[in-house]
């Protein structure tokens, strides 16, 4: 801004299109903003002149807004800073915006909720590495487990003593009683075949079974007329005769040959269960007691 003296001769805008006041003599002014004249009366005083600056520099300040950027520009905080309607930039900061009641939901997440936590995840489940063995069936049962196991007291079996120590099966076998083979009887039937009751015409036999455990029966030897057995005869000082007879066993009576120690095949002619056996005259009969003297045995020398 110039002020002149008093005089009106100039033209009074300066180069550069800006703002200046030209203070003529005559009480007039004029003042030239951006390129426009303003013409005002004044009066010719420095409280006048003053003012008359500065309502153009109010005008001038109107004017310019130097706050204002383009919409590409940034502040320098690095917020972006959106276009306005009209195509420039808004310049003022963003709107307050009032947190909704409690209870009513915003879209967002709300502000000191705790998230939602993930549900636990499922495990996984160990593969498998194969099919998983079938269980090994049980063996079957031992068939002479069950055959010592099928019989009780009172039953019948084709079983005796072979002359050798042995018996003639390694299982029993049931029999009908009133079979000519049933040859022996269950008595008791036990754990062990010391618990059996001893003496001539009775046998304890017993068994292991397959799981450890055991099994004993005590069996009767069933005697009848016309069986024999093998036997040791001696004669004694008095000329009687003396014999020693295998009693459980079983021995054909049209046999040639006898087990070792023995020199007789006795033939049975009678059981008793009380008296004396009948002699013949024309051979000695011998007798046993068995079971214990509950019967008498009768049984001659098979003739040569």
């Amino acid at each position: 801004m110039s002020r002149s003296g008093g005089t009106s001769g100039g033209s009074g805008r300066d180069g550069d299109g800006g703002t200046r006041i030209d203070v003529r003599g005559d009480g007039r002014s004029r003042i030239s903003v951006a390129g426009r004249d303003m013409n005002t009366t004044y009066f010719v005083s420095a409280s006048s002149a003053a003012l008359a600056a500065l309502v153009g520099l109010v005008l001038l300040l109107g004017m310019w807004h130097p706050w204002q950027e383009t919409a590409s520009t940034r502040d320098h905080s690095g917020t972006a800073v959106g276009s306005g309607p009209s195509g420039g930039s808004s310049a003022g900061p963003a709107p307050y915006r009032e947190s909704p009641p409690a209870g009513e939901d915003d879209g967002g997440t709300k502000v000191g909720a705790t998230p939602a936590a993930d549900p636990s995840p499922i495990p996984s489940p160990i593969p498998s590495l194969g099919p998983s063995p079938s269980p090994r069936p049980d063996p079957p049962p031992d068939p002479v487990d069950v055959a010592f196991a099928s019989v009780g007291v009172g039953t019948c079996l084709n079983v005796y003593d072979s002359g050798w120590g042995t018996l003639n099966h390694d299982r029993p076998f049931a029999v009908d009683c009133g079979a000519s083979f049933a040859y022996s009887k269950v008595t008791l039937v036990t754990t062990s075949a010391s618990n059996c009751p001893q003496g001539a015409g009775r046998r304890g036999w017993a068994h292991v079974n397959s799981d450890g455990t055991s099994v004993a029966l005590c069996l009767d030897r069933v005697f009848a007329a016309g069986q024999c057995f093998p036997a040791t005869l001696s004669r004694q000082a008095d000329g009687s005769l003396h014999g020693e007879g295998q009693l459980f066993s079983v021995w054909a009576c049209d046999g040639t040959r006898v087990p070792r120690g023995r020199n007789a095949i006795m033939v049975i002619t009678a059981v008793l269960r009380g008296g004396g056996c009948p002699q013949r005259t024309d051979r000695q009969t011998l007798s046993w007691p068995v079971f214990n003297g509950a019967g008498e045995l009768c049984a001659e020398r098979r003739a040569s």
